[in-house]
């Protein structure tokens, strides 16, 4: 399906937006890892959007330094860590909120908005898709601490889908048996443990620790809730 894409302004907020040319699309919310809206992020949500999704890509650390765009170095994850630690969650979750807003009424966007995201982006999706009440589901790729948030997750009303490789180093195994125990008996709810998977295992642009056969199942996965709520 051929998309087009460009930055644009939500707010005071930049924001990457990626959509097929044939609209109004259902949307997504896709939240960044530490590392900015880079060039991976933008890349996952180009194929989102070839997918027959709307794709709004806000940049939530644009109070710090607008249109971060870091690589996998060493010295860019020092800084991307840096920038993590002083971003404040709060604010960020409001900003998240404020994009599912401006996508939904946005018209290549049919309203519909869910919410995907990936490591730091993957505890926020959480978040924000319990702050949102129209959010109809949450993708959460290997989203941190969130063993922080059982009660939100508890609380979430929309299907949601948590996806970890067993071999990731900065989710202990204790932490993905206490998602797991909240979200017991919870209607539509799954965790997804990739075998061998790693930290970061969807992004094709990180060759060090990509598992193509993880991520083209965790892919079709997501895929199938999202379109199963996008009407």
């Amino acid at each position: 399906m051929s998309i087009r894409h460009d930055w644009v302004e939500v707010g005071a907020m930049p924001a990457y937006l990626a959509r097929p040319t044939t609209t109004p699309a259902p949307g997504i919310v896709m939240l960044q890892e530490i590392f900015g809206v880079n060039a991976a992020m933008r890349a996952k949500a180009d194929d989102f959007a070839a997918a027959g999704f709307a794709v709004l890509v806000p940049d939530l650390y644009w109070r710090l330094q607008p249109r971060i765009d870091l690589g996998y170095s060493e010295a860019d994850r020092k800084q991307g860590f840096g920038y993590m630690q002083r971003f404040d969650f709060a604010q960020g979750v409001a900003d998240c909120v404020t994009a599912a807003e401006w996508l939904a009424r946005d018209p290549g966007c049919s309203g519909a908005v869910s919410f995907v995201g990936f490591c730091m982006g993957g505890k926020l999706a959480v978040l924000a898709g319990a702050r949102y009440a129209p959010t109809r589901a949450v993708a959460s790729f290997y989203g941190v601490k969130l063993d922080e948030s059982l009660d939100v997750l508890r609380q979430l009303k929309a299907p949601f889908q948590f996806h970890v490789g067993d071999r990731d180093g900065h989710i202990p195994v204790e932490t993905v048996g206490k998602v797991r125990e909240a979200l017991a008996g919870k209607a539509g709810a799954q965790v997804y443990q990739y075998p061998g998977a790693q930290h970061g295992f969807f992004n094709r642009l990180r060759e060090d620790v990509y598992d193509k056969t993880a991520a083209d199942l965790a892919q079709n996965r997501t895929l199938e809730m999202l379109r199963s709520v996008a009407d």
